[in-house]
């Protein structure tokens, strides 16, 4: 059986374990531009300081495994241990007591290792040596600047960490490496606001008898193995003069029971629990054990089983509605909305074990939104109700499905979506279909293509459909990015080979002779297919940087232009249909990250493109047929017809080619059977696509210096600059707009305006980073990028 990982709020961590967790969690996210998954993520400790945290990690993370001597109930064991059981072919067969879900990423944890030990092959220890190439086929849990995380780096860092402010004094690191294990657990907010000295760490190892009731409910046994006699005495004094209960004499059903009912002081103790219930797992089996018999339940918020009961009802009832009308599926989902909304304010509801309740919410939107269909008598009309908020019924619909798991959930929301998304999406796309009949949409040269200019770099997304993008344009804005919204039409047929280079800067060195096969259109001066290939030359040819998904290209030459691609919505909806919705998020979240690293490389804008949206329809689309005989090709929603064959189903232009034709599938349906997730037809989502302007809010100033030199004598980097300018500073930084990401520290240029920068571990190497020069209140004035130690 795989076990679940402990859910933790989405919002932000709420104690230094929970942003620990969500930090490693983070760096094994699989990005699109990987060839694949990280096999693990490397957790290097050389001086040990994390192992308090790990421990108290272990409950929440399954996949968390240590190098050490082997102790099955640790998850330790030696290095050709841990390369076995990461493997999940091997694990699921001989270690099926060491599971965790297939998506998740292993985190191995080596305390007394540093990462230059592994990075030194030759001279890695024997014992060791079976991990070391998990640092180059997984991922190392390291700063940004290459370094190990040590506990003071992560409590200070700004970007990656809890940006603290804690003191560097002997003393003070002394006492925050003693009251690691406490510290884990304490609460963000009262470390914030003050500079963390030895006396306050100190005092977070006394007086906090919530979290140490908390701890010892939690696991009664090992945490009494943790304390001496002396600090077991004194919790059983605390907790018989401030809550009436003595952990020895009456258990941890009795307390389990006092803090489901909550009364008097243990109020508190179950509001410190509900702030951070993922650290405390073994609180939810304790309170069904302790739940009392034979009584009246009033409040039924604290007991685990209440709210699994109600999620059992609720999933009854949204099967039911299958057999309804749209109708009457609308008035039933109001009424469970109005009976089981408060449960998602309950702390069950954070742990994940409420998902029935929270896809209600976007159940009840869909409902309000799918009321009426788009109306219009015009295609443009139809775009205009569809952006101003028409698209969030399909928004409301990936929401809902993307909230369950289970295969029994995911039919229950899926029999509800079903009955009012489909009929609603049928007939506006049928609408659409009779207004483009009147009016086709325009040609692939007769829209005008973002207006772009120097310093301007495009970001392909396959896939981004118009309502994933105003998520992302919400992600964005969270991020403090600059957000221009517009729209277009995509070319049809709504598939890549047609739409994408369609929105290309090149568009108009591309012409269609003939509707192939693969509906590919040729370039404009041989005739020949637009490959892959030729498609980038002739970006190339229009000067344009074509920039590969882990780069970012030089934003510092002549007129820079770039074009690059990035996002995987189009390869995991075909890869995994409706499961798709449960993976949008994270697709947004990496396309935001991509969107920074361009912006702080130096681009000035960065447009967000893509080529057409799709059809997700949870259960599958209606199949309509069309014989295989008549076309040259079928794929999803469109097909090339033979020259002589008549069709039975919509045809419609080729956008590169007027005079050729293709077949469509009316309405939602499909010419395959089974598919819910497709694009190639005529629907709103297909067509209506994004065009995204991003900007930093982060101004940088007027160049006003130029570097004039720039080479590496091993690890050292020699800058000038021209003109000198008195108070210039050198820094060598990972991300050029963030001061902690700086590798050597920043150093002062001389009076000729030069100097040298030495990076001192050798580690990076090879590494690409920014020369950035900067004044006294930290203004850039120039950048450029350069590989440590120079090319090779």
């Amino acid at each position: 059986m795989v076990t679940e990982r402990p859910k933790i709020d989405s919002q932000k961590p709420k104690t230094l374990l929970e942003a620990v967790r969500a930090s490693l969690i983070q760096a094994g996210k699989y990005y699109p531009g990987d060839v694949v998954a990280p096999a693990a993520i490397l957790w290097t400790d050389a001086d040990g300081q994390w192992l308090p945290v790990v421990d108290q990690l272990r409950g929440l993370m399954p996949e968390l495994l240590t190098f050490g001597q082997y102790n099955l109930a640790t998850r330790t064991g030696p290095a050709i241990w841990l390369r076995c059981v990461i493997e999940p072919s091997v694990r699921k067969n001989k270690f099926k007591h060491l599971q965790w879900p297939d998506d998740t990423v292993p985190v191995i944890y080596a305390p007394g290792i540093s990462r230059q030990t592994l990075r030194a092959v030759e001279e890695c220890p024997d014992q060791l040596k079976p991990l070391v190439e998990l640092q180059y086929r997984g991922v190392v849990w390291t700063q940004k600047n290459g370094k190990d995380w040590t506990i003071r780096a992560f409590l200070v860092n700004e970007e990656e960490g809890l940006g603290l402010d804690v003191a560097d004094d002997k003393l003070t690191l002394q006492a925050m490496q003693g009251a690691v294990a406490h510290l884990a657990l304490a609460r963000i907010t009262e470390l914030q606001r003050k500079r963390l000295e030895a006396e306050d760490f100190d005092k977070l190892m006394i007086g906090d008898t919530q979290r140490d009731l908390l701890r010892w409910l939690n696991d009664p046994e090992k945490t009494r193995e943790q304390w001496d006699k002396a600090t077991w005495s004194a919790f059983r004094n605390r907790c018989r003069e401030e809550y009436d209960f003595d952990p020895e004499a009456d258990g941890d059903i009795v307390g389990g029971e006092k803090l489901g009912t909550r009364a008097g002081a243990w109020y508190g103790v179950w509001k410190r629990f509900i702030e951070s219930p993922a650290l405390y797992p073994g609180i939810p089996g304790l309170l069904r054990r302790a739940k009392p018999k034979g009584q009246m339940i009033f409040d039924k918020d604290t007991w685990p089983d209440e709210n699994e009961a109600l999620e059992s009802e609720l999933r009854r009832q949204l099967a039911e509605v299958a057999s309804m009308t749209p109708g009457d599926t609308r008035n039933r989902l109001a009424q469970l909305e109005s009976a089981h909304s408060p449960r998602r304010g309950w702390v069950w509801a954070q742990l994940g074990m409420s998902p029935l309740a929270n896809a209600l919410q976007f159940l009840n939107l869909l409902a309000k939104r799918t009321m009426t269909m788009l109306g219009g008598d015009s295609v443009e009309t139809m775009a205009k109700l569809y952006v101003e908020g028409g698209y969030l019924a399909d928004d409301s619909a990936m929401q809902a499905v993307s909230c369950v798991k289970t295969t029994e959930d995911v039919a229950a929301v899926q029999a509800a979506v079903r009955t009012i998304y489909l009929p609603w999406i049928d007939d506006t796309t049928r609408h659409f279909q009779q207004c483009l009949a009147t009016k086709p949409l325009p040609a692939a040269n007769q829209q005008k293509n973002a207006d772009l200019r120097a310093g301007d770099c495009i970001l392909f997304v396959d896939g981004l459909r118009f309502d994933i993008g105003q998520r992302l344009v919400t992600k964005a804005t969270e991020r403090k990015l600059e957000v221009s919204s517009a729209w277009r039409w995509s070319a049809v047929p709504t598939v890549t080979s047609t739409a994408k280079p369609a929105v290309s800067p090149i568009a108009g060195k591309i012409r269609g002779i003939h509707l192939e096969a693969d509906f590919c259109p040729q370039e404009g001066e041989a005739g020949e297919s637009l490959t892959i290939e030729r498609f980038r030359r002739l970006l190339s040819l229009e000067g344009y940087q074509v920039i590969g998904s882990a780069e970012n290209g030089d934003p510092s030459t002549k007129n820079p232009r770039g074009w690059t691609e990035y996002g995987g919505f189009d390869k995991l909806g075909h890869d995994l249909q409706g499961k798709l919705a449960a993976r949008i998020q994270d697709q947004i979240e990496f396309v935001v990250e991509r969107l920074q690293g361009l912006l702080d490389a130096g681009w000035s804008r960065v447009f967000v493109m893509t080529d057409h949206g799709w059809l997700l329809v949870p259960g599958g689309m209606p199949k309509v047929q069309l014989p295989k005989y008549l076309t040259e090709s079928r794929w999803s929603r469109c097909a090339s017809i033979k020259d002589s064959s008549h069709v039975e189903v919509p045809v419609a232009s080729w956008s590169w080619n007027p005079q050729e034709r293709f077949a469509y599938a009316p309405g939602v349906h499909c010419f395959v059977l089974g598919q819910e997730y497709a694009h190639g037809g005529i629907s709103l989502q297909e067509c209506l696509i994004p065009i995204l302007m991003f900007t930093s809010t982060v101004a940088s100033a007027q160049i006003t210096v130029t570097i004039s030199e720039l080479h590496w004598s091993g690890m050292r980097c020699r800058v000038a600059i021209e003109p000198a300018k008195s108070g210039a500073i050198a820094d060598l930084r990972t991300r050029p707009n963030v001061p902690d990401s700086t590798i050597t520290g920043a150093k002062p240029l001389d009076v000729e305006g030069k100097a040298a920068l030495l990076v001192a571990d050798d580690s990076l190497e090879g590494t690409m980073v920014s020369l950035v020069i900067i004044d006294a209140s930290g203004n850039i004035l120039a950048k450029q990028a350069t590989t440590v130690g120079g090319d090779k």
